[in-house]
């Protein structure tokens, strides 16, 4: 007799989708995850069509899947492991953070984080907090999610999570391709757009976005502020401004006038290689269909003046009237009735002492402790509940920490749900801080580049295997949540466990378990979900996805949360911390113009970091059915620049830098300029073996290798590394075995 099928809500976190899915399970197997045609908030494309959630099955049965804990049994990479329990595993584990913390104190202790949204990663912070220790973790948050919220928290005091709706009239994409990378949001700007909604695509690729845009500015890479100055100097010139708002609701207004003098679209036109036609046409645009909402993504916050670009996107929503207002930027804050992370007693709080410790903040200070005081001081004026607002460190500063001991040794490292090998720049140095570390970590379920080099590798259970309550960080009033659809632990096959379930027997083992009351992740869910009166389980069948947004121009009640009560166009925070209050445009450190004679040996721009519709960053390229979708990497090269190199399409080529070189497929785009070439990132073969010198291929493709982090290169308020402006050559791999 055939087993009945069960159907599960979940929430699938795979990508920046978060979609509703219908987990079948029949007997405590899976049979299937489809989309749920019902759920609330849609994507676009329609994740039916999505291969990962397809190969779902494949995914979770996978041979190369890590289903038990493994210990290293030989060398550091040399691919011998041996399985052990949790028990021993964790009890060994918490004995070698003891064994560090003793011998070079808390501060020693580091982690790396993924970009998956993981609703357990705050009770990580919290661990690290209980042994004094000043979150020192290495991130792509550094390029990413960080700078844009603590950016908008200075500047308008708060950050919405792209706030494209029906009524949207403008569209601005700065840096980024939701069509490929953020699908819900491309679903709600293919809505805008039906209803008449102008779209302006600021990009130096011909995306697909870019191809339906009404204004598309190709500009040069890394001049994306000059480019956003020249259009705030058209709107204060031309008086295209929300004059009553900015009269009543606006800081710096005299002082930004002045500075948007320097930046004529005749002057930017020359730095950014953008028309100073187009440049108008864009600003008119923008500050002609109101309300207007911006989409920025890692392609501006991956360059060496990301904070100054995302205060000139303010700058631009600030003008034109469009914050807080219905499809403009609205600035939501926290659901208001389910509790954060950091709200749930007991509550650990972020010792000043300790925190003033923290790698890289004294020098970046708008990343560090001394940014997030001024920051959190003036959200706490407007928001009661604050949103997450733990403070990341220098991850490049941190590595070299490792390496050097200074300002102090840093000698254990955990890694969760990343693999820092494929996914952050300077592979050689970051290899040689992981080969080094007296305890090595990885929370995974895969034996990635980066876990071959680990001490232990603990299985992580899936978003199948767990409870789900989604949102994002306080930021978003969007709520999602999904029920535990599969076993985590089967005899004999596998025994998988959650993130906090691994955090709370660490913190038992390490003396702080009373800090962790809740034995399961659905008890802490249910503990979020008190003031609502439901249980976790309640909350899935009787609401599973819900926005409590809506409520627009609270400032004229409550003022923004800022220094001065306004939105500040001339910063406050950043003139504390000793840097100009005012966007400033500065030539990056490796372009062709920055250094004309390296550019003789080295003539064109490398980009990277374009996102792939069928992976997630290194995600998925051990999956036979998505893999075959999008088998190699893939380097961009204009026809014109493949052709003075005798380069033809699906040519293997070798992209060069100071930093080294790597290999990917060649493919003629005319959408770029013939002095730029973009290179996909995340690149690692998994069928190639672990052990080294292969580990699975980190240096066949891995484009990371031919990156610059050094801190002197970095963005001077927040530490974001370049990403798009390395200079580079190309020539044809002569002879070439193939992968």
């Amino acid at each position: 007799m055939t087993a009945p099928v069960e159907i599960k809500k979940s929430v699938c976190n795979w990508c920046k989708g978060e979609c509703g899915v219908l987990v079948h399970v029949s007997n405590g197997r899976l049979i299937k995850a489809a989309s749920d045609p019902d759920f609330p908030e849609q994507t676009w494309p329609r994740s039916s069509g999505c291969a990962r959630l397809r190969a779902a099955k494949e995914w979770f049965y996978h041979p190369d899947r890590v289903h038990f804990p493994l210990k290293r049994a030989g060398e550091k990479g040399e691919g011998k492991w041996q399985v052990v329990s949790w028990e021993q595993a964790l009890d060994e584990i918490a004995g070698g953070m003891k064994k560090v913390i003793e011998q070079y104190g808390p501060e020693a202790l580091s982690f790396t984080l993924g970009t998956s949204y993981k609703q357990e990663n705050p009770m990580m912070t919290r661990l690290f907090a209980l042994l004094n220790n000043p979150l020192n973790f290495a991130s792509a948050t550094n390029v990413c999610f960080w700078p844009r919220s603590i950016v908008a928290n200075a500047t308008v005091g708060m950050f919405p999570h792209f706030s494209v709706r029906p009524s949207t009239r403008c569209i601005v994409l700065l840096g980024a391709e939701p069509l490929v990378s953020r699908p819900t949001t491309a679903a709600s700007i293919r809505e805008a757009m039906k209803q008449g909604a102008k779209l302006i695509v600021i990009d130096p690729r011909r995306t697909e976005s870019a191809s339906r845009a009404d204004v598309w500015m190709q500009l040069r890479p890394s001049t994306d502020l000059a480019v956003l100055m020249g259009m705030v100097n058209v709107i204060i010139e031309e008086k295209l401004y929300d004059e009553d708002f900015v009269n009543r609701w606006c800081h710096g207004f005299d002082d930004l006038k002045e500075r948007a003098k320097e930046f004529t679209p005749e002057k930017v036109e020359k730095i950014s290689q953008v028309p100073a036609g187009t440049i108008r046409q864009a600003a008119r645009v923008y500050a002609g269909n109101r309300p207007g909402a911006m989409v920025e993504g890692m392609g501006i916050e991956e360059l060496t003046s990301n904070a100054e670009v995302i205060h000139a996107r303010w700058i631009l929503a600030a003008l034109a009237g469009n914050l807080d207002v219905e499809g403009g930027e609205e600035l939501t804050g926290p659901h208001p009735s389910i509790l954060t992370l950091r709200e749930l007693e007991p509550r650990v709080d972020f010792k000043p002492e300790v925190m003033a410790k923290q790698i890289g903040g004294d020098r970046f200070k708008f990343l560090g402790f001394a940014g997030q005081r001024l920051v959190t001081a003036n959200l706490a004026k407007v928001w009661p509940r604050l949103p997450w607002q733990g403070v990341i460190a220098h991850g490049p500063m941190m590595w070299r920490a490792v390496l050097t001991g200074k300002p102090y040794p840093v000698r254990a490292t955990i890694t969760i749900g990343s693999n820092p090998l494929l996914t952050l720049p300077n592979t050689k140095l970051i290899y040689k801080a992981l080969k080094s570390l007296d305890l090595y970590v990885v929370i995974d379920y895969w034996r990635t580049p980066s876990a071959e080099l680990a001490d232990y590798i603990l299985p992580p259970a899936c978003w199948m295997e767990r409870p789900m309550l989604w949102e994002f960080q306080g930021y978003d009033q969007w709520v999602k949540a999904g029920e535990i659809a599969l076993p985590s632990s089967v005899p004999g096959l596998y025994d998988h466990k959650g993130e906090y379930e691994i955090w709370r027997e660490l913190a038992i083992r390490l003396g702080v378990g009373e800090f962790y009351p809740w034995k399961t992740l659905e008890e802490v869910f249910d503990a979020r979900l008190k003031p609502l009166g439901r249980t976790h389980r309640e909350y899935v069948q009787q609401v599973r996805c819900e926005y409590k947004g809506g409520h627009y121009k609270k400032y004229e009640k409550t003022g923004f949360a800022t220094t001065t009560g306004k939105a500040e166009l001339r910063s406050t925070i950043m003139e504390k911390l000793d840097y100009d209050p005012l966007p400033h445009y500065q030539e990056s450190s490796e372009t062709t113009v920055s250094q004309p004679e390296l550019a003789k040996e080295y003539p064109y721009t490398l980009i990277t970091g374009g996102r792939i519709r069928y992976y997630f960053h290194s995600d998925f390229r051990q999956i036979e059915s998505v893999r075959k979708l999008y088998p190699h990497p893939i380097v961009q090269i204009h026809p014109d620049t493949a052709a003075k190199h005798s380069i033809a399409d699906g040519d293997w080529v070798w992209i060069e830098t100071l930093r080294g070189r790597v290999r990917q497929k060649a493919r003629l785009f005319d959408g770029l300029k013939p002095e730029v070439v973009h290179a996909e990132h995340g690149w690692w073969y998994p069928e190639l073996p672990g052990e080294e010198p292969w580990l699975h291929g980190l240096w066949e493709s891995n484009i990371n290798i031919c990156l610059d982090d050094d801190p002197e290169v970095c963005n001077t308020l927040t530490g974001a590394n370049p990403l798009r402006t390395a200079l580079c050559k190309i020539y044809r791999v002569k002879t070439y075995g193939g992968l």
